[in-house]
């Protein structure tokens, strides 16, 4: 059974002169998520007018919008992700001659913002960075997310090829990825961080109940440091420094009771491989 928008979001005919529908393409960044970058979101759904051109992108003449961003990402190029809605309160006009909205999020619709994915194919023609607000009537709802969507640029082709910059984890983790975390819960390991700027290698291990991905977590919840004494040191002298990290999964362990000493066995002969107490990361 097809559900359009309008039997989610309600709005009566009496309120469509208030309100335009926005459709946004992904900008470069690929930022689709206001917890990732609010201020560059926000900025390319406000989007109105380059420096260099005398006419605008799109023209917002009414109280409200409701904004949405393509997921070009996901190739799926006829299915937008909801941003929210938002009041226009007018341009705002920059000395080099570009112009933003000003838009100010409204509460309407909230439990909705990139959670609801919509389905709406482009005419040939026009730009349609804007569409009708009768639009709501004709457009099925492809779903509406349990949690918030989340861009994973890294996709799992198994343990053996798992090399994650530190904010392509932080990502994973943040965004509770499904697949993700089941297959990193079920497994201990040895694993590396390599300071991509100086080339040292940190070596550690896992034998919890909840394997690799419960380690990992306490990393990105730490900014990187995990609480190993010179990553925390790196850290606390450039805030940025977690940046620098790629988390690699050197072998793996299925979870089970009584493997530990096995694990830290392990741990101790790649720590030699590498020659991480001498010249990497590693104290211990």
């Amino acid at each position: 059974m097809i559900i359009y928008l309008n039997e989610i979001f309600d709005i009566s005919k009496n309120e469509y002169e208030d309100w335009t529908i926005c459709l946004n393409h992904a900008n470069y960044e690929q930022v689709y998520s206001f917890e990732e970058n609010s201020e560059r979101l926000l900025e390319h759904i406000s989007w109105k007018k380059r420096a260099d051109q005398n006419t605008s992108f799109r023209n917002i003449n009414t109280k409200y919008c409701l904004q949405f961003i393509r997921l070009d990402k996901d190739q799926k190029w006829e299915q937008w992700l909801f941003l929210g809605a938002y009041l226009n309160l007018g341009v705002n006009n920059f000395s080099d001659g570009h112009q933003t909205y000003d838009l100010k999020p409204i509460d309407r619709y909230s439990h909705f913002i990139e959670r609801l994915i919509v389905e709406y194919k482009k005419k040939q023609g026009p730009k349609q960075a804007k569409i009708n607000i009768s639009n709501i009537e004709t457009m099925p709802v492809i779903t509406i997310l349990e949690k918030k969507y989340i861009q994973v640029n890294k996709l799992f082709n198994g343990y053996d090829k798992i090399s994650l910059p530190f904010q392509e984890l932080k990502t994973i983790i943040k965004g509770n990825v499904d697949n993700w975390r089941v297959l990193l819960e079920n497994v201990n390991g040895i694993y590396a961080i390599t300071d991509s700027l100086t080339g040292k290698i940190y070596i550690g291990s896992t034998y919890g109940y909840n394997g690799i991905w419960q380690r990992w977590s306490f990393y990105v919840n730490t900014n990187g440091h995990g609480g190993d004494v010179v990553l925390k040191n790196l850290i606390e002298l450039n805030p940025n420094y977690e940046n620098n990290f790629v988390f690699t999964i050197l072998e793996i362990f299925f979870n089970r009771d009584g493997n530990a000493p096995y694990i830290l066995e392990r741990e101790n002969y790649w720590k030699k491989v590498f020659s991480t107490r001498t010249f990497g990361n590693n104290k211990n």
